[in-house]
């Protein structure tokens, strides 16, 4: 029996058309002197997570696949507004900047939710929807002044949450790179 874990988590795509947005805001960001000790999160990796697993036996992403296809049948597909940024854990001592996502009617925390829950993780953790931009490299950064500043700037728009992706995630040498293991649609009862 081998010993390999994979690190892995449950997603919702951004969609191109916010992705290219976002790109463009974040490149002028980017250049911000009081924005320097922050890492950036390369845009291919863009998501909106909804679970993280962590250390994960590969022979069990069959199962984890289909119980979040369970789930995922009992939620239809919803659309979401993106805007407003802030930070984690506070804009005054940030270790993540993060772009939100609304949730008005908790149709999106439902499903991250049932997500955990399918998944055995731990359910009764507050679910704060978001797209992580950047991460404090060393020491947390103040975001008050960029977040005063870039309301003007910041992209919004919509995401398409229709289905929901169980995502490898690969660290070291560089940004993360993640890899799709399978994804699952909402609103399609399974058919066994």
């Amino acid at each position: 029996m081998s010993d390999e874990r994979w690190r892995c988590f449950v997603a919702v795509g951004i969609g191109d058309g916010l992705r290219a947005d976002l790109r463009a805001a974040v490149a002028a960001w980017q250049r911000r002197e009081d924005l320097a000790a922050l890492a950036w999160s390369p845009a291919g990796g863009w998501h909106l997570t909804l679970a993280f697993l962590g250390a994960t036996e590969p022979a069990r992403v069959p199962g984890l696949l289909e119980r979040l296809r369970d789930r995922a049948a009992a939620h239809g597909p919803m659309r979401l507004a993106t805007g407003g940024l802030g930070g984690f854990p506070s804009a005054a001592r940030a270790r993540v900047a993060w772009l939100g996502v609304a949730d008005p009617d908790g149709a999106l925390a439902a499903l991250a939710h049932d997500v955990r829950a399918a998944l055995e993780l731990d359910a009764s953790a507050p679910f704060r929807a978001h797209i992580t931009l950047a991460r404090s490299r060393r020491v947390p950064v103040d975001l008050r002044g960029w977040l005063a500043s870039a309301a003007a700037a910041t992209p919004s728009g919509k995401i398409e949450v229709d289905r929901i992706v169980l995502v490898r995630s690969y660290l070291g040498g560089g940004p993360a790179r993640h890899e799709p293991l399978g994804s699952v649609a909402l609103g399609v009862p399974s058919l066994v």
